[in-house]
């Protein structure tokens, strides 16, 4: 999408300083901000706004270090060994992992140039205390979120930090655990409530910026990752108890649901359309700009595309009018392909399961053109097919592949065989057919972080915590009104008994399955044993061998660890910084 004026307005360049440790911990976030020029009404806010460009270059790492390892993704036919080893759970590749060290980097960045902007906005001379106020409540909404991606990725072992770093003596290993950062994130979600708008109440031209909505959508999210701990954690934070976190958390979706104009699109598939994506179900997204190549674009949509030219059965020919790479279907790169389960929770009367997955590859002779839809060369089904079904389609020119050609439909393991993790179906939601060309591998389209359908799952999960089946299932009978199949309505019903965690994680599956944070839901709906498990279950790439040779999912990897690199920054200065359990120190 076309970059919003308030994302370049700042003119802020953020200075990643990696070069050694101490210029690494001693980042100075405001880059040419200089000390002056923020203690100004505009300079106070070009910090603020910088934060919006720091969050297009966390985008990659939220990704490959949140979502690598979840139930949905298996490694795919051309993946990097350091992403195959989050998958996998590989312990040469938890630690020492580039993609966890660019998390660690950019949520600490964010977190930095935050607290540095709620100084500046404090000692700021300004025009209005009111501009103060939004922009106070603005910049402590931020941090909210950034602790929040903190707490949750690296628990325990997290670093905190509410004031700028300004020299080398401040530096310290603060560590104050889980409790401490709800603390702050529920008092910086206070501080936003105060002064921040509702989306429809901003002024045109402020899509993607912090608003009201969001913050509503952060503390729900907070409320029910928080109850997922103990009840010490939960009080030092300063609530009562679980089923205060769950009733908060049922009251900030319902309020979302039907105070701030928010609303579930007829079409699935028009949420993730590059064409409609500023929609009215998208509560926040991350915005990024129709320019030239550069560090602020999203690279996200390839690493599903598939090769749509080959056949998982006769993969050493390519089939003819096919591209490996296309506007249309993608830019080939394979890095991570849906697991059999993914596939497989939908019903096949859910009309999500056709607008998540490509099934039909059509005649494109042209990379850069549109498909001719009328003459379809390759099928993918989802489902297993008989022999003489799948005869028929091939004697009429159609090459048809299905899910048993690529997964054990008994074990859900993918089959023995690298050619076919090249082969599978290719999800849809991060496709973007705006690009120019075939091979261009940086897009336009928002990166979504929070969105209606995501509040309707809270809804019945947080309605199932308390025990109120009936009012979960009525949230789920709402949200899948839009999945319905006309002459297939059943396949769909739902009944008060079927509301259990397991079921909520199978319909987060269906209704958020490849998007961003399946591993928070994960974590908060289960313990670290049952999370193991079902990951064994759900996805046998994680559990290779069995776990054998330091490869495979163990109960402590419900946390990230921290990157190695850090643990030796601080080494370095003779400062003992914890790891988190199990993990190479």
């Amino acid at each position: 999408m076309i970059r919003n004026k308030f994302l370049t307005a700042a003119g802020v360049s953020v200075a990643l300083l990696t070069a050694s440790c101490e210029s690494f911990l001693e980042e100075d976030p405001k880059g040419s901000v200089n000390d002056t020029y923020a203690l100004t009404e505009e300079g106070a806010e070009a910090e603020v706004l910088s934060l919006y460009q720091i969050n297009t270059s966390l985008l990659e790492e939220l990704f490959m270090v949140g979502e690598l390892g979840n139930d949905l993704l298996a490694y795919g036919g051309n993946v990097r060994d350091y992403w195959k080893g989050l998958i996998q759970y590989d312990e040469t590749y938890m630690s020492d992992n580039g993609s966890n060290e660019g998390l660690w980097k950019w949520l600490y960045v964010g977190l930095a140039t935050s607290n540095t902007a709620i100084e500046s906005i404090e000692n700021a001379t300004f025009s209005s205390e009111e501009k103060r106020e939004q922009l106070r409540s603005e910049a402590h909404a931020l941090r909210a979120f950034y602790l929040f991606q903190i707490v949750e990725t690296y628990g325990p072992a997290s670093y905190y930090s509410e004031i700028p770093i300004k020299s080398p003596g401040a530096i310290k290993a603060d560590q104050p655990g889980i409790g401490a950062f709800y603390k702050r994130i529920l008092a910086d979600l206070d501080i936003a409530d105060k002064a921040l708008k509702k989306a429809n109440e901003m002024p045109s031209g402020n899509t993607g910026r912090m608003n009201l909505g969001v913050a509503k959508a952060l503390r729900m999210r907070a409320m029910m990752s928080l109850a997922a701990y103990e009840q010490s954690i939960i009080a030092e934070a300063g609530i009562t108890d679980k089923n205060q976190c769950y009733s908060n958390a049922v009251s900030l979706a319902t309020e979302l649901i039907n105070n701030y104009g928010y609303r579930l699109q007829d079409n699935f598939a028009s949420v993730f359309d590059p064409a409609t994506i500023e929609n009215s179900e998208v509560i926040w997204a991350i915005q990024y700009g129709n320019t030239t190549f550069d560090s602020h674009n999203n690279f996200i949509h390839r690493y599903f595309v598939s090769q749509v030219n080959r056949s998982a059965r006769s993969y050493s020919k390519t089939i003819n009018g096919l591209q490996a790479h296309s506007v249309f279907y993608g830019r080939e790169y394979r890095a991570v392909m849906p697991t059999y389960y993914f596939i497989s929770v939908f019903d096949k009367y859910d009309a999500r399961r056709d607008a998540t997955f490509i099934t039909g590859y059509c005649r494109t002779d042209d990379w850069n053109m549109s498909p001719d839809f009328s003459d379809t060369l390759l099928i993918r089904s989802l489902d297993v097919l008989p022999n003489n079904v799948k005869a028929a389609y091939e004697a009429r020119g159609i090459i048809c592949d299905d899910v048993a050609d690529v997964y054990d439909v008994a074990t859900g393991k993918v089959l023995n065989n690298s050619n076919v993790r090249s082969c599978a179906n290719i999800v849809t939601k991060w496709l973007d057919n705006s690009r120019s060309t075939a091979k261009q591998e940086y897009a336009y389209k928002d990166a979504i972080l929070i969105r209606l359908g995501e509040v309707y799952i809270t809804l019945a999960e947080a309605n199932i915590q308390l025990g109120k089946t009936t009012e979960a299932m009525n949230a789920i009978k709402e949200l899948r009104r839009r999945a319905l199949v006309t002459g297939h309505e059943s396949a769909l019903d739902l009944t008060a008994s079927d509301m259990t965690i397991e079921f909520i994680l199978d319909e987060g599956a269906r209704e958020l399955g490849g998007e961003l944070f399946r591993w928070q839901m994960l974590k908060r709906c289960l313990d670290k044993n049952a999370f193991c498990e079902w990951l064994k279950k759900k996805n046998p790439d994680t559990n290779p061998d069995n776990a054998s040779q330091g490869i495979g999912v163990k109960p402590y990897h419900i946390n990230r660890p921290v990157p190695l690199s850090v643990i030796n920054s601080y080494k370095a200065m003779d400062i003992d910084f914890k790891q988190n359990e199990g993990y190479i120190k």
